[in-house]
């Protein structure tokens, strides 16, 4: 049976919608970098805001316990990150930053296993910088198990970081070690044992409004992940709620 003319192009335009919306869709999700996992985060003025301060804590894995950012992507053989950074107010004692990276997971988005430099400290700014890595304790036990992880520090160092200024961080993969530079002096540095360090990375504050901008992941010269914030490059899943309606028959 021949298709009436009207009917071709009501097929054609419903053909060209659906391509035009998927296009849309996927050019709108093309520029996401970044997911939030807790907190309010904002992209204004280049650079990435946590602006809520007060942190609501899961009692699962260690970047629930902040507010936190994640990138969408793994990168691996990475020799470089790099991030501008200010922790703009404190909201009250420990006030942290973290610098989190090797994120890994070992079943969809349950990130348990992961190092960071944590930056905490008190009232007049940050007096102290560690190295940590955080892992499930009990990998027996379900993932949505509450209080099932275990924290290390591997080194700390004082160190004092005024809130209200930029700082320049860079974390650098050298001779099986990794170091944390601030403002281009190095302040900790630590034996990196792990066979690679794969995985997401990730930033995340608690009792503190903080504002990053100028994330670099680096292998070698050569740029592997750039983001200045010139737009708004963090994913929000926004879950919709439905309501069911029982007729009657």
């Amino acid at each position: 049976m021949a298709i009436s003319p009207q009917r071709h192009l009501l097929k054609k335009f419903f053909t060209l919608l659906f391509i035009t919306i998927s296009m849309a869709l996927l050019s709108q999700e093309s520029h996401h970098k970044w997911q939030r996992f807790s907190g309010k985060w904002i992209v204004e003025n280049s650079r990435a805001m946590e602006v809520n301060g007060w942190t609501s804590p899961w009692d699962y894995y260690e970047l629930l316990e902040y507010n936190s950012i994640i990138s969408l992507k793994d990168f691996k053989d990475y020799s470089e990150i790099s991030v501008t950074a200010n922790i703009t107010e404190r909201k009250q004692t420990p006030a942290e930053f973290l610098i989190s990276f090797a994120i890994t997971s070992e079943h969809a988005s349950w990130f348990y296993r992961m190092y960071a430099f944590k930056l905490s400290g008190g009232f007049w700014g940050i007096n102290k910088v560690s190295l940590i890595f955080t892992d499930k304790n009990d990998k027996s036990k379900p993932n949505a198990t509450k209080n099932n992880r275990v924290i290390q520090e591997i080194a700390s160092k004082n160190f004092k970081v005024k809130y209200g200024r930029d700082y320049n961080f860079k974390i650098l993969f050298e001779n099986g070690n990794v170091a944390l530079y601030i403002n281009g002096e190095k302040v900790l540095c630590a034996p990196f044992t792990e066979k690679t360090n794969y995985g997401r990375i990730a930033f995340s504050s608690k009792n503190a409004k903080v504002a990053i901008d100028k994330v670099e992941i680096k292998q070698g010269e050569n740029t592997l992940f750039l983001d200045d914030f010139n737009e708004d490059s963090i994913y929000v899943r926004v879950v919709k709620a439905t309501r069911e309606v029982n007729r009657a028959d």
